[in-house]
């Protein structure tokens, strides 16, 4: 009889233990062989869990709270591990898990492992061997080991991880995957490599520091340094690049702090094409912040560079200002657009307006440049004013052009000329005048080289009108056509065309000449003696109030 009562004992233990590895495990399957027994109990990190006490072939377990999911693992294979036979296991170990974690609102994070272990004390998960995760946007991550912790809600990566998105891959030594905020944090250094368009052209990348906002689909880098495959180069302290979701382009890079870099004409292909013709232009710029808009292509499309002052130069010429838009085509720079406080300065040459504009060639060459609103050139002794001024050509003509409220304008020491346009050829060291042009052609004393005129006083300023008038320095000539007419004091000459010569000290009027000579009043030379002391009413000054 106490035989009988012994045996529905341990019926009844049997019986309770069978019940509780249907609740442990779903859905319960058949145990493992011994093979795969010896090959799940080497799992790592069980040697303070216990000794193995029930397997399974199968492993399917939900942790909730209050009511909510916050883990899944599934598993091919589970060993439990306890203290004993009959009493519930405090580890896990499984064979290729899924681990998916759920985070209060939003998509849930699945992550796959070779191995798992679960520990029922902490319900911490710690996954090994062949770890990867992926989102519905089409990120992935791999690494060697990855721990979760459900009280945190944080994946965290303690060794090397390679984070995906379309063609970029980022590799750090570590990282922490925070699931509340959707965000994963990379530890520096942080090297990246890009091989299509999804990566914006982006060849290679480095960072001190990094962070993926998956809601976003936003990639932060701190310390930032790239390069295209074109051979272009970027830098700054902080870098923001949005790309696009769903999907993997890029759609804008944004950037703060010590902003630098350089534009490329168009890698090696254009290198190749350019060589007969001399070096392609690199063009480098620096700033305090820039915004990068890519195409559907994803190459750069535009690229707007502020500061104080932004600047963009290459190696005869620099473009300052405090804003500085660069517009693209194919990927190449075509054009540069500059705004508040501009200055174009060249070899021989400083330019500054309120707006300015480049133009470039496919070798990256400056094609021209424009300067509008409140305009200042100097090139060499000269300096010039006017509403817009556009330079030409290779030889740097500016051409000064005039508005209704400012007239086009240049002076050389104590002389100068005004008209509707102006050019100024530094090359050939001319100026021409065109429409309504006026010039006062006055003494340099401290040079010592005094004007020539057709009567008068050499030392005293002379007067000319025409329809064109043109300087040239290098035959010292001065040219006035189309009702010309050159005057000093109360004497005057008139023709179709005046030309004064320094070289020949010589007055040549050609065609329906007429002249009026006479010596100066005697209050002029006493008005011109006040002038020589430093008195403004001068001849000079009224002379020059009528042109």
């Amino acid at each position: 009889m106490k035989r009988r009562r012994l045996e529905l004992v341990v019926l009844a233990c049997g019986g309770i233990f069978l019940v509780y590895l249907m609740v442990s495990f779903h859905p319960g399957k058949r145990p493992a062989t011994a093979k795969a027994r010896g090959k799940v109990l080497n799992a790592p990190g069980i040697d303070s869990a216990g000794e193995a006490t029930t397997m399974l072939d199968g492993f399917d377990f939900t942790e909730t709270v209050g009511g909510k999911p916050l883990l899944r693992i599934r598993a091919d294979r589970t060993v439990g591990y306890g203290l004993g036979a009959g009493l519930a296991p405090n580890l896990y170990a499984g064979e290729k898990v899924t681990l998916t974690a759920y985070p209060e609102d939003g998509a849930p994070v699945t992550v796959h492992s070779d191995r798992a272990n679960y520990d029922e004390r902490s319900r911490e998960s710690k996954l090994t061997g062949n770890v990867r995760w992926t989102d519905t946007d089409g990120s992935l991550a791999e690494t060697a080991e990855a721990r979760f912790h459900p009280s945190s809600r944080t994946l965290e990566v303690p060794g090397t991880v390679h984070f995906t998105r379309g063609s970029m891959d980022l590799t750090a030594p570590s990282a922490l995957y925070d699931l509340q905020e959707r965000v994963v944090r990379f530890a520096g250094p942080v090297q990246g490599t890009g091989t299509g368009a999804e990566s914006g052209g982006i060849s290679r990348l480095t960072a001190s520091a990094g962070l993926f906002r998956r809601d976003q689909s936003v990639l932060e880098l701190e310390s930032a340094d790239a390069e295209s495959r074109t051979g272009d180069r970027f830098a700054s302290d902080h870098l923001i690049l949005k790309l696009e979701n769903p999907g993997s382009r890029p759609e804008w890079a944004r950037a703060n702090g010590n902003v630098r870099g350089i534009l490329s004409p168009g890698g090696p292909a254009a290198k190749a094409a350019g060589h007969a013709a001399g070096a392609p232009v690199e063009r480098k710029y620096t700033g305090e912040q820039s915004m990068l808009i890519f195409d559907e292509a994803g190459k750069p499309k535009s690229f707007t560079l502020t500061g104080s002052p932004a600047l963009l130069w290459e190696k005869d010429r620099r473009l300052t200002a405090k804003q500085i838009d660069i517009a693209f085509a194919e990927g190449r720079a075509t054009s540069a657009r500059a705004s508040g406080g501009v200055r174009i300065d060249s070899a021989d040459s400083r330019g500054e307006a309120d707006q300015g504009t480049l133009g470039f060639g496919k070798d990256g060459a400056t094609e021209n440049a424009a300067l509008d609103g409140n305009v200042h050139v100097e090139a060499g002794d000269r300096k010039g004013q006017g509403a817009r001024a556009v330079e030409v050509g290779s030889g740097g003509t500016w051409v000064l052009t005039s508005s209704p409220a400012l007239a086009a304008k240049v002076e050389s020491g104590a002389s100068r000329i005004t008209a509707d346009r102006i050019e100024i050829a530094r090359e050939s060291g001319q100026i021409r005048a065109e429409g309504q042009a006026r010039a006062v052609f006055a003494p340099d004393t401290q040079k010592k080289q005094y004007t020539v005129t057709f009567v008068g006083d050499p030392k005293r300023p002379a007067y000319g009108r025409g329809d064109r008038i043109t300087l040239d320095d290098q035959h010292h000539l001065a040219t006035l056509s189309g009702s010309a007419s050159l005057w000093q004091d109360t004497s005057s000459l008139f023709a179709d065309d005046i030309t004064l010569s320094d070289a020949d000290k010589s007055v040549t009027a050609v065609q329906n000449v007429r002249a009026v000579m006479s010596p100066p009043k005697e209050k002029d030379r006493d008005k011109e003696k006040d002038k020589e002391k430093g008195s403004p009413t001068s001849a000079q000054d009224k002379a020059a109030s009528v042109i």
